[in-house]
């Protein structure tokens, strides 16, 4: 017998995949065009890799940005690894989301990052301000689903907050 494996089925490293080092969105998609608060930056201080994150800002409403659609048919869970730095995310209040939608319906929120964990609940996790850190949220049931999409949601309390968003891997088994 053989253990089960995860296999990749989508990664986003904001680039694109032509390996020019240039900046892209690779199919995902910031619902909200006109505040461009979802962009695509490249200051060293602020990508974890290559030369590309996405920055997801918050000012007078939540900024976010859904992936393209991963078909997963043949799978029975989804993982979802990625490396995150908030910044200037300091208040208790500030928080960033990662939602699920499966076949097509609404969002679901799946776990939540926040700088004040309050009681211990199984999907929410604590992180450090102006630190790139792995974020990893596994055994999210595909099981009755042929396709998904995933979603990160900024939710400041003013419009200096943010979060960086780099290497984004979604795997399946």
């Amino acid at each position: 017998n053989t253990e089960p494996v995860w296999e990749t089925i989508g990664f986003n490293g904001f680039e694109k995949v032509d390996a020019s080092g240039e900046c892209d969105m690779n199919g995902w998609v910031d619902p909200d065009l006109d505040d461009n608060k979802a962009k695509l930056v490249t200051y060293w201080n602020s990508v974890h890799s290559g030369n590309c994150a996405l920055r997801l800002m918050n000012d007078e409403r939540t900024s976010m940005v859904s992936s393209e659609t991963f078909n997963v048919t043949t799978y029975d869970s989804l993982k979802v690894t990625f490396w995150y730095k908030p910044r200037r995310m300091t208040a208790s209040s500030e928080e960033f989301y990662l939602y699920i939608s499966k076949n097509g319906e609404d969002f679901a929120l799946e776990h939540t990052w926040t700088n004040a964990v309050t009681g211990s609940t199984s999907n929410v996790s604590e992180f450090t301000d102006s630190i790139y850190q792995e974020g990893i949220v596994d055994d999210i049931d595909v099981t009755d689903a042929s396709d998904v999409r995933i979603r990160f949601i900024c939710n400041g309390d003013n419009d200096k907050d943010r979060v960086f968003i780099d290497d984004v891997a979604m795997e399946a088994m």
